[in-house]
């Protein structure tokens, strides 16, 4: 079997001093505030670690079908000066809040997939944990997906702390395969989790139940992320009773840049 291996660099920006504003009220515009923190050094370490766990893990979970070569972690100490707002009233470090110097580094064409983490002060209205958008020519058509650091300190006692960047890349491959004709018929969406469980033996993890309930248990997500990668999702019945998920043949049609 080939594994497809996607080609990823992921940027640790330690400082942040920008502004974001709170919706507007009728004709008055919303009220600006400023944002400014900057990662510890034992935050900084933290996430460059846990960055590193990631390739292991999509290896591990996909059974060898995809890869990662994480090329590079790049720390940037210059602050990020700009926030984007990306609906709702939240808001994002997008691919336009990159520093242009930092971009010089990734090749067109070079990299499938960006990881960009940041420090928020908790008080900045958020999209999530994390924000995905698939490829395009902002972020030099390879998948980005924006992530704060904030949570650093409880990695440690995470059964997989790296879970929540695979599911950001995971973001990131839906980008691809939704627009090379890959549907909810074969890969579900990501977060369309409620009431599935796994086509694979009960001895296996999330032992009969479904996921969700073996997430309340367990505080891990990766048996729904190892099913989604290798084409072993279970159905709620009916027209859905098939096995679903990603198979070698969809993972080859993955990558953004080839």
């Amino acid at each position: 079997m080939t594994t497809v291996t996607w080609r990823a660099v992921a940027f640790l920006a330690t400082r942040v001093e920008a502004t974001w504003r709170e919706p507007r009220r009728g004709f008055r515009l919303g009220q600006s505030h400023g944002v400014e923190r900057a990662m510890s050094e034992p935050e900084i370490a933290a996430s460059a670690h846990v960055l590193e766990r990631v390739p292991a893990a999509i290896d591990h979970w996909s059974e060898g079908s995809a890869g990662m070569d994480l090329i590079d972690v790049i720390r940037l100490d210059e602050p990020i000066r700009s926030l984007s707002p990306i609906g709702d009233g939240r808001w994002w470090v997008g691919p336009d809040d990159v520093p242009r110097s930092l971009w010089a580094s990734v090749r067109a064409g070079e990299v499938d997939s960006v990881y960009f983490l940041w420090p928020s002060d908790g008080d900045v209205p958020l999209c999530g944990w994390g924000c995905t958008v698939g490829p395009g020519s902002a972020s030099m058509g390879a998948g980005f997906s924006s992530i704060i650091s904030d949570g650093w300190a409880g990695y440690p006692g995470r059964l997989h702390p790296e879970e929540g960047f695979v599911h950001e890349w995971l973001h990131q491959v839906e980008g691809v395969l939704r627009g090379r004709g890959i549907g909810t018929d074969i890969l579900p969406n990501l977060h369309d989790v409620d009431g599935r469980t796994t086509c694979r033996s009960t001895e296996l993890p999330p032992f009969g139940r479904t996921y969700p309930d073996h997430h309340r248990e367990t505080d891990t997500w990766q048996p729904w992320y190892r099913d989604l990668m290798t084409g072993t999702v279970g159905g709620r019945g009916g027209a859905e009773a098939a096995c679903l998920g990603l198979r070698p043949e969809h993972w080859a049609r993955s990558l953004p840049t080839r």
